[in-house]
Order: structure tokens, then C-alpha cells, then sequence
């Protein structure tokens, strides 16, 4: 990669724009960084917006993109991450990412994750650029025996998960998740795995809907989870499709096998589990059910509609086909 190209297209005739998250880990470090990078390369310094609980990023990358920004620079956790794609979605505006989260799912499969602050800024300012594939999400929230109005679509970048895969995030103490990552959603999912399967019906790119009992359904976009656990091995980001996977499991030794399968990087049993692709998928369950986008709850859902942009983003990254 090396040194940052002045005569790239992204990086010249326009200010490099940046949306940082103050709170994230080494955010500070990261921007100083940034700066000393643009400087080095004799762009002018960065304009660096930052996020607020209220403005989460999306209303500073639609500001950016008014400003004409052609390469924009995200530094935070996936949820920043998330927030500032889904302004930057069908732009063609180059999106760097600084991953400064705790877990940071996104930058995992996009071989972007590093602690060498350097490196990071490298990658988000030079790297290659490749399009990548955007899910988007919609569904009726519920709540005290109430249904919502279907809402806007919102993106995500690497899973949703409808049932008690949702559960298990909201269940994880922000303490412990903020010291642990990744380990503390798996301790907090063993707790979970025999919890009563959730009835639903199922439509994939517009097929009849089909009954079905499962602990949870997932959609990926990337199939790689920290710890190099392959929850989709044939996922890819850039294939214009979600995988989708279904856990109708039952027993123990089930469940046994499939984490021993994960954590020594085989291929699930697909008796076991039951994994389909697609373009469109509507999910209903009988009872309202919590919902997950990229590890974020999103609350009680009565529905779920996703739909895939494929190649909708175009991020920087360490090679033009970075592994998933």
C-alpha cells in the first residue's frame, strides 16, 4: 500500500472528511494520527466532525456529502461505522474506516482490523478501493401489545439476527461487553442456547412463505465473527447476495458440534443447520422477537423485511478483494 497517492482522484480537488466518535478508544491518538498523515502527504488538514449521542453519524457524512467530500474517513465501532454508510450508500464517496470499536465486525472481514494506528490510517487513506455489498433492514417495532408503522430502511454492514441470537446481545452487560468483546457475547450465548425455539413464517426473494421453528434466523453479509469463527463460510461481502442461516437445534450434542466445527474452522453440518442465499427475505414471527443489527438491538420486532444493495458501498481497504 505505502504512501498516500496525491493524485488519486478521491483524495484531490476535495478536503478529506472525517467522522469520529470522541468516545471510542484511542479516537484522540487516531486523529493526530490522521492529521499527521495529510500533512506528510501535503493534503490540507482533515475536517473532522464529530458524533454526539443525538447525532450518531449519519447527519455528519450527509453534511460532508454537501460539502462535496469524496473520500470520507469513519472512526469508531460498528454502529458509527453503520450510521455513516448509510449516508455514504450509492454515492460512489470512498469510506475509510478507522476501527477504533470493541468489536469492530465490520473491519474483522475486511482485514482492516489492527491496534497499529498507522497502519489503520494507511489503509483508510490508500487503501485499495472495492464495493462491497449493503443489507438493508425494515420492520414494524412492537411494543405493550402495540404494532408500529414499518420503519425506513436501515443499513447493516454485517449480520442481522432475529430471536434469541438478539436476546443474547441485549442480555450482555455494556461493562462486561466493553472488557471482554466478542468473548463476552459467547459466554453470554451459552447461557441462552436452550431457550424455547421461536415459531415464524419465512419468505426468501419472494417465495411463498414457508412455516418454521428456530432458535434464531440470521443474515450475513460476511460470514466471520472475531476469534476467526466461520458463522458463514461461504460468505462474501461482495457477491451480491445475504446468506441466510436457520438453528432449528434441539440437544446438546448438536450444539456441541456445532461450536467445536466453528472453533476448528470446519464446515457446519448442514443437517444440523440450514443455510439458504438471497436477494429479499421477510421473516414474521407468531410472537414479537427482538432484533440485532451488526451486535446493536434495535428492540421487539412484530417483522422483518431485508433487502440487498449489492456493491452499494466502496470502501478502502488492504487489497481490491480482501478476504471474508
Amino acid at each position: 500500500m505505502g504512501a498516500v497517492n496525491t493524485g488519486d482522484p478521491a483524495l484531490s480537488g476535495a478536503p478529506l472528511w472525517v467522522v469520529l466518535n470522541p468516545t471510542a478508544k484511542r479516537a484522540a491518538l487516531a486523529q493526530q494520527a490522521l492529521e499527521r498523515a495529510c500533512t506528510t502527504a501535503g493534503l490540507p488538514a482533515p475536517r473532522v466532525l464529530t458524533t454526539t449521542p443525538d447525532a450518531t453519524g449519519w447527519s455528519q457524512a450527509r453534511e460532508a456529502l454537501a460539502q462535496g467530500a469524496r473520500h470520507v474517513v469513519v472512526g469508531g465501532g460498528d454502529g458509527t461505522v453503520r450510521e455513516v454508510a448509510r449516508a455514504l450508500a450509492g454515492t460512489g464517496v470512498h469510506l475509510g474506516i478507522l476501527p477504533l470499536g470493541t468489536a469492530n465486525l465490520f473491519a474483522f472481514n475486511l482485514g482492516l482490523r489492527t491496534r497499529n494506528l498507522h497502519v489503520m490510517v494507511d489503509r483508510a487513506l490508500a487503501g485499495a478501493p472495492r464495493a462491497v455489498d449493503v443489507g438493508w433492514a425494515s420492520w414494524r417495532p412492537a411494543a405493550e401489545g402495540r404494532v408500529g408503522a414499518p420503519t425506513p430502511d436501515v443499513p447493516f454492514l454485517v449480520m442481522a439476527g432475529l430471536g434469541h441470537d438478539a436476546a443474547t446481545v441485549g442480555a450482555t452487560d455494556p461493562a462486561t461487553k466493553a472488557r471482554l468483546g466478542w468473548v463476552s457475547y459467547l459466554a453470554m450465548g451459552a447461557r441462552h442456547l436452550f431457550s424455547k425455539p421461536l415459531r415464524m413464517r419465512l419468505s426468501v426473494d419472494n417465495a411463498p412463505g414457508r412455516p418454521l421453528t428456530t432458535w434464531t434466523v440470521l443474515v450475513a453479509n460476511a460470514g466471520v465473527i472475531p476469534g476467526g469463527i466461520e458463522v458463514f463460510p461461504a460468505a462474501r461481502v461482495d457477491d451480491g447476495y445475504l446468506d441466510c442461516l436457520e438453528v432449528p437445534l434441539r440437544t446438546p450434542a448438536q450444539w456441541a458440534s456445532i461450536a467445536w466445527a466453528g472453533l476448528t474452522h470446519h464446515r457446519w453440518e448442514a443437517a444440523a443447520l440450514r443455510y439458504t442465499r438471497a436477494r429479499t427475505l421477510w421473516a414474521v414471527p407468531d410472537e414479537p422477537a427482538p432484533l440485532h443489527l451488526d451486535g446493536d438491538v434495535i428492540g421487539t420486532v412484530a417483522d422483518l423485511r431485508i433487502r440487498v444493495q449489492a456493491g452499494g458501498l466502496i470502501v478502502r481497504t488492504p487489497t481490491a478483494q480482501a478476504p471474508t
